[in-house]
């Protein structure tokens, strides 16, 4: 029978000493998923009370119905005095805490793989709905062993594991790793789990090149963002690359944002002595690195980019480290390696050809 939320309350007992947060919001993504599966049991309440009924087993389920601010909660009603009651909750309860969680998920891995059951057929056997079923498994099938041993000793909530799972495996250790370390909340660890994903920072040069040409690069390489780094977006031989040609020609470009960030570049008055080797190549990325840590730009800029999809920071010079005739490194090779290590991407692709040789 349906019962009003209203007219239940927990009893004057309790055989768990605290409602587990984690269990509930479990529940609670169930119950909005695919409704109350199992009525929770209860027993009409002592005249004493405010209520008509107390629960005896479901109080987890009763706090998730309430959080999804349901107005009634479907119920079996048993006539039970005190003794009855506690005797009652006690097995209940047991039942229902005999199986781990892991073990529950071994168990549907089992009827999913060596026995071909949907997900559904599983439910009627356990009595799990299938989008729990489907939790259960994946904590099993997805997680790499390392990950799924921190859930299966506790130090690692179920709920935040199938966040993780969403990860190859071989990435799913380090942001394991964070997770625990900075103390996240699951909804954190979804926030972070999109910027995790978001690894890989791009460079590329348009010297040489076509307008066309750099788009088409871009979109082979999934661009969705190019941050224009030079300081002044001026481009004395290429007028088709000054920064108001690029906006207005971006603006036509379906799937990738232009954006110039002059704040990273280099003014004139320090590449013309780099280029001409009156500067070295320590000095000359010294002064970069001095230039870009000032105030607290550099760290917004990265939080910027960890937001923005896969970026490339884009200049004129047609390598990033010194080829050919390029005997100099594009800042943007500086830029990349310190967003690199300062954590907000964990890997880099050059765009075009690139020489691993660097000058001695």
């Amino acid at each position: 029978m349906k019962v009003a939320l209203s007219k239940i309350d927990l009893p004057d007992f309790q055989i768990r000493e605290e409602i587990d947060d984690d269990h509930v919001e479990d529940i609670r993504e169930s119950f909005a998923e695919d409704g109350q599966w199992n009525p929770i049991i209860a027993r009409p309440a002592s005249g004493q009370k405010d209520v008509e009924y107390e629960v005896i087993s479901g109080s987890h389920r009763l706090e998730a119905a309430r959080r999804l601010n349901w107005s009634e909660i479907e119920a079996t009603i048993k006539d039970l005095g005190d003794e009855s009651a506690r005797g009652l909750a006690v097995k209940t309860n047991k039942m229902q805490k005999e199986m781990k969680d892991e073990e529950i998920g071994e168990l549907c891995k089992e009827l999913y793989t060596d026995y071909d059951l949907s997900e559904e057929e599983i439910g009627d056997i356990t009595g799990l709905a299938p989008r729990t079923v489907q939790d259960k498994i994946t904590l099993v099938m997805d997680l790499a062993d390392s990950v799924y041993r921190r859930v299966k000793s506790g130090d690692l909530a179920a709920r935040k594991g199938l966040v993780i799972a969403q990860l190859p495996e071989e990435d799913q250790e380090e942001f394991t790793t964070r997770l625990i370390e900075n103390g996240w909340s699951r909804d954190e660890a979804r926030d972070r789990l999109e910027r995790f994903k978001n690894d890989t920072i791009a460079t590329v040069g348009y010297s040489g090149k076509e307008f066309t040409e750099l788009v088409d690069e871009l979109r082979e390489n999934e661009i969705d963002i190019l941050v224009d780094v030079r300081a002044s977006g001026e481009s004395m031989y290429k007028p088709e690359f000054n920064v108001d040609v690029l906006e207005n020609q971006f603006s036509n470009i379906d799937g990738i944002e232009y954006i110039h960030k002059p704040d990273f570049g280099v003014p004139r008055v320090i590449v013309e002595p780099y280029k001409q080797q009156a500067i070295g190549h320590d000095c000359f990325e010294n002064w970069y690195m001095w230039s870009i840590h000032q105030d607290d730009k550099f760290e917004q800029f990265g939080e910027f980019l960890e937001e923005s999809g896969k970026p490339a920071l884009m200049c004129i010079e047609k390598f990033p480290k010194p080829q050919g005739d390029q005997d100099h490194f594009c800042h943007r090779h500086h830029l990349a390696n310190e967003l690199s290590e300062a954590g907000y991407f964990r890997y880099r692709e050059d765009i075009g050809p690139v020489n691993a040789e660097l000058p001695t």
